[in-house]
């Protein structure tokens, strides 16, 4: 998917965030383990996609067979994300998850099923999914905002997710040298360990990420890093 670009109604273009199609390698703790592929493109009816997936292909990774696809379809509201549907899944030897999420606008209400077992509650204005948080943060500096606060649904609740822009930094990555923005999060789960969460933006390339770093409860860091210059 090279050219993503599609006509679309006046009123669902509100947003400067233009489709795109992105590689980037994978690295856990270092070490390249995968491919991950980033693609945002309009549907043609005022709706937008944003996919990700990640193959295992080094290492255990491969010979577990990781296959990872996240998929979260969303429209554009007062120049920023706002979800509709949502999808998650991991397959594997050794782990397979599933993760389905629709937002009825108009019933107020989000339905998450996982694992088995079922949760509903209300909607919040302006609310998204994880995986579309990058895609705000994209909206948000675009616009040169100055707060980054995402209202953002995980499993059986409404998360609170609020960003601090960090140091101007040129960053060196497979795809070549970017001057980017940092945008970092920490927050700590129920077992109240620290977790982070870290984005380079480029605004050469129209402020996607060429680095995204991401360090769990228990000091696993996976990194992803831009191959290539993106394509539109």
């Amino acid at each position: 998917a090279v050219s993503l670009a599609v006509a679309l109604p006046a009123a669902a273009a509100e947003t400067d965030v233009k489709p795109f199609h992105a590689e980037y390698a994978t690295l856990r703790n270092g070490d390249d383990i995968g491919r991950t592929t980033l693609d945002l493109r309009a549907d043609g009816d005022g709706t937008w996609t944003l996919r990700s997936e990640t193959r295992g292909t080094s290492g255990l990774a491969k010979l577990a067979g990781i296959h990872i696809v996240e998929t979260s379809h969303f429209r554009w509201k007062d120049g920023k994300p706002e979800a509709l549907t949502y999808d998650y899944k991991q397959e594997g030897a050794f782990k397979q998850r599933t993760r389905h999420a629709d937002f009825d606008w108009n019933a107020s209400t989000v339905r998450v099923s996982e694992g088995g077992k079922d949760y509903t509650y209300a909607t919040t204005p302006g609310l998204i999914d994880r995986q579309s948080v990058t895609l705000g943060l994209a909206a948000d500096l675009i616009r040169g905002a100055t707060a980054f606060d995402y209202k953002v649904a995980v499993m059986d609740r409404i998360e609170d997710m609020r960003e601090a822009r960090g140091a101007n930094e040129s960053l060196n990555v497979p795809a070549g040298r970017y001057d980017t923005v940092l945008m970092q999060r920490e927050s700590s789960g129920k077992d109240n360990r620290r977790r982070v969460a870290r984005s380079w933006f480029a605004h050469s390339l129209g402020w996607l990420p060429v680095q995204i770093e991401q360090v769990d409860g228990k000091g696993e860091t996976v990194t992803l890093k831009l191959l290539s210059a993106p394509t539109r």
